[in-house]
């Protein structure tokens, strides 16, 4: 979440309750200076502080999965399809969503899509990367631990490391 979102919602509760950022502050025991940062977006705060910020004032997060909402009204995900259709910008050779798929569930990927393989590996968005694992996991029903070892294998053969993060 961004932190200045968070601390607008802060801000406009506080004000709407009549409360000075010092009696805030003092009823949620931190300084005046703290919260004023935390209303700007220039405090890091931590969990428990913005949770004592936020019991104060009657105010809760609530965390949404957009994909387990996309699964519960019957819409289908698409993160093999935008994973396979990205990789496909620089190579010859379109690399589908279903071959993006079956190489996640086998670890194994023919020849003529292993630049393609390799680029959803090492530069899509680690979201979007998290996503096509969880796709393929319930498309094959299977453990997304499976699909997860099935990436690093491939990543291995394809000598992609992002980092070191498929080691």
């Amino acid at each position: 979440m961004i932190p200045a979102l968070l601390g607008n919602a802060i801000q406009r509760k506080r004000i709407a309750l009549g409360l000075t950022q010092q009696q805030l502050a003092d009823m949620a025991g931190l300084s005046r200076q703290s919260l004023n940062g935390i209303e700007h977006g220039s405090v890091n705060a931590t969990l428990q502080t913005m949770g004592r910020l936020m019991d104060v004032l009657g105010l809760a997060v609530d965390i949404q999965d957009p994909e387990e909402s996309r699964r519960m009204r019957g819409a289908p995900t698409r993160a093999l399809w935008m994973a396979a259709k990205g990789a496909n910008v620089s190579y010859t050779g379109e690399l589908t969503p279903t071959e993006l798929e079956r190489a996640l569930a086998t670890g194994e990927v023919p020849s003529e899509y292993r630049p393609q393989v390799a680029q959803v590996l090492d530069e899509a968005p680690l979201q979007l990367v998290t996503k096509v694992v969880a796709e393929v996991a319930a498309k094959q029903h299977r453990n997304p631990a499976d699909i997860w070892k099935n990436l690093r294998r491939l990543a291995q053969s394809l000598m992609v490391s992002r980092g070191g993060l498929w080691a």
